[in-house]
């Protein structure tokens, strides 16, 4: 956060603006923070640090130290009460103590959710001066309590952190306390609240002679913009969400920004400082963009916006980045979603999780510009590709299957949620097989784009009955048309002629109304021909079905007799009749069936004996 906007103002030959500057500045007082601690630590493993106590009124001294606080209190909408008594003079090193204090206020705003109390109290005990800081916060797992006060426990915390931090805090807190002669204990109900409690020995008996002064100091409150630098990142849970709008840069190409444009970029941090850097690296290079402060709003907005690509923290509240990935991952609408993580945690296992979890690309802080800028890059166009392909794909399924499928059974296979093996198979299958009498007469009447335009008219109303009984349509010839039921969906052979018969029965219908539309348009001449009439075959059984042809041109057909029959049923059907075969008529009701005389059909050995099935009768199984 500082090295970030000093790069981007030296790459483009500019000052910081003010919201850089704003960030370099704050994130440089939590470095100073940082680094003041380790040498503070450094110093006191060392021996090398010499304190000078000075006698203090604890009273004025947690007073100044709680009025510096309060402003970040009233920001994040908590209650801060104070109760101190007055107690006997205390010695301290106030220019190291004050860090004790302004580390256990730190951490009690932080841990305490909008609208809870932090209550500071001071009382006197016998010889010892009791400084308690409580809060109702979110407390602490009792496992964790013996581990407290041990160097870089913040580091090693949960990915569901509710806030920034080193972990040094509460071990300098310890040392600073037990080197003025004192000692710290901590009470916790986790869900509930923390109290942290300081115990100082009066007077100076129990300190070295030559480090104590008897000449008063006084606290320095002008350290707290950098003793309390990680609370100016704590934010009201009622603050708005950041929605940044598109400002192009007059150096961004035009037709670049135009794409960029199309893309909307998700960034989830709860990191404030880096939510806005990161998003104002987007917005300058032409990206529109939203951002969240934790998983739980990224997955809220994300299915609110569908985002072209999401940028994500790793350690979040409520939600972590790796949490809300899985969430991503489990909605329809995002699973493809691109997905960078950025995480300081830098280790092997953390970057193989992440990847586990779904994450497309992986950048650890800090990072440069152009290199988030390139994954972004990259990722966008490989999903733009892959759009493509789906695309691509979908349009050759639907234009290959669509013309012999149902368009439910088609959308499955566009999907993948279909799958059909049309490899050349035999199956018990019943074929239907219609055409039209009287067609070949009209057309020697009607010039011939006229008869093409009827012949797709009844082609395009045949094939939605054919479809919309579950049919498959196996191919056209002229005005005759060939349908299975069997192949490729598997059916039972009852559920076959079920749909078999009502579609014949529904192109029956269909024809009738075509007749009514030709006669208004004036399509028949009135004497020889007032309308064509409907035949159909139908017949169940063994036939080789699937892909037939070559790499080059391959259509979905069935071959065998069990189509001849159909063909020959159909041909011996007379005008305004379906006429089956026995193995169909096994599965209709007596009623609808009338028996007729036993066929020699031409190509067929056997006597196939028929049945005729009235058009008008419509009888469900």
């Amino acid at each position: 956060m500082i090295q970030g906007p000093l790069e981007s103002a030296v790459a483009a030959g500019e000052g910081l603006s003010y919201s850089q500057s704003a960030i370099a500045l704050r994130n440089s007082r939590r470095l100073l923070r940082l680094v003041n601690q380790l040498l503070d630590l450094q110093r006191l493993d060392a021996g090398r640090m010499q304190p000078s106590f000075h006698p203090c009124d604890l009273v004025e001294f947690v007073s100044q130290i709680v009025e510096s606080f309060r402003p970040y209190c009233e920001k994040k909408r908590l209650h801060l009460a104070t109760q101190l008594d007055e107690c006997s003079p205390v010695y301290l090193d106030m220019e190291k103590f004050d860090k004790v204090v302004y580390n256990l206020l730190s951490n009690a705003m932080k841990f305490t959710p909008e609208g809870g109390t932090i209550s500071v109290r001071l009382k006197s005990e016998q010889d010892r001066c009791i400084l308690q800081v409580q809060d109702t916060g979110i407390g602490i797992v009792k496992e964790q309590i013996p581990h407290l006060f041990e160097r870089f426990r913040q580091a090693e915390g949960s990915a569901n952190r509710s806030y920034e931090g080193s972990g040094l805090g509460l071990a300098l807190v310890k040392e600073l306390v037990e080197l003025h002669g004192g000692h710290v204990t901590v009470e916790s109900v986790y869900g509930q609240g923390t109290t942290f409690s300081l115990w100082l020995v009066t007077g100076n008996g129990h300190l070295p002679v030559q480090q104590v002064l008897e000449t008063p100091a006084e606290v320095n409150t002008s350290r707290a913009s950098v003793e309390l630098a990680d609370l100016e990142l704590v934010e009201s849970t009622t603050d708005n969400i950041e929605d940044i709008t598109i400002n192009f840069s007059p150096n961004i190409d035009t037709q670049d920004s135009a794409l960029k444009t199309q893309h909307s970029i998700l960034v989830v941090d709860d990191n404030p400082d880096l939510r806005t850097y990161v998003s104002e690296i987007f917005r300058r290079n032409g990206y529109h963009v939203r951002t969240a402060r934790n998983g739980y709003e990224g997955h809220s907005l994300a299915k609110e916006i569908i985002p072209s690509l999401i940028v994500t923290d790793l350690m979040m509240p409520l939600v972590s980045g790796l949490e809300m990935i899985q969430m991503i991952r489990n909605e329809e609408k995002l699973k493809g979603t691109p997905i960078i993580l950025l995480t300081a945690k830098v280790d092997e296992e953390t970057r193989i999780e992440g990847t586990e979890h779904g994450a497309d690309a992986y950048l650890a802080k800090p990072f440069n510009d152009r290199e988030l800028l390139a994954e972004v890059r990259n990722l966008l166009a490989l999903k733009e590709n892959e759009r493509r392909i789906v695309e691509l794909n979908t349009y050759l399924t639907e234009s290959v299957l669509k013309r012999f499928l149902p368009a439910v059974l088609v959308q499955k296979a566009a999907t993948g949620d279909l799958t059909l093996d049309l490899r050349p198979e035999p199956r018990l299958i019943t074929v239907l097989f219609s055409d039209i009498v009287g067609f070949t007469q009209l057309s020697n009447t009607l010039r011939s784009r006229r008869v093409a335009e009827l012949l797709n008219e009844y082609l395009e109303a045949m094939t939605k009955v054919v479809f919309g009984n579950g049919g498959t349509v196996d191919k056209f010839m002229g005005d005759a048309i060939l349908a299975l039921y069997g192949a490729p969906e598997e059916l039972t052979p009852n559920e076959q002629v079920r749909r078999a018969i009502n579609t014949a029965r529904a192109m029956h219908r269909s024809l009738a109304d075509l007749n009514q539309r030709w006669r208004e348009q004036g399509v028949f001449d009135g004497d020889r021909l007032t309308s064509v009439q409907f035949r159909c075959g139908i017949h169940q059984g063994t036939a080789v079905v699937g892909m037939f042809g070559s790499a080059e041109r391959a259509d979905y057909t069935a071959i065998g007799p069990s189509v001849n029959i159909a063909a020959r049923l159909q041909a011996a059907a007379l005008p305004g009749t379906i006429l089956v075969s026995a193995a169909v008529a096994d599965y209709l009701q007596e009623e609808e069936i009338t028996k007729g005389s036993p066929l020699e059909l031409k190509g067929v050995d056997e006597t196939v004996l028929t049945f005729a099935v009235t058009p008008e009768v419509m009888v469900n199984r």
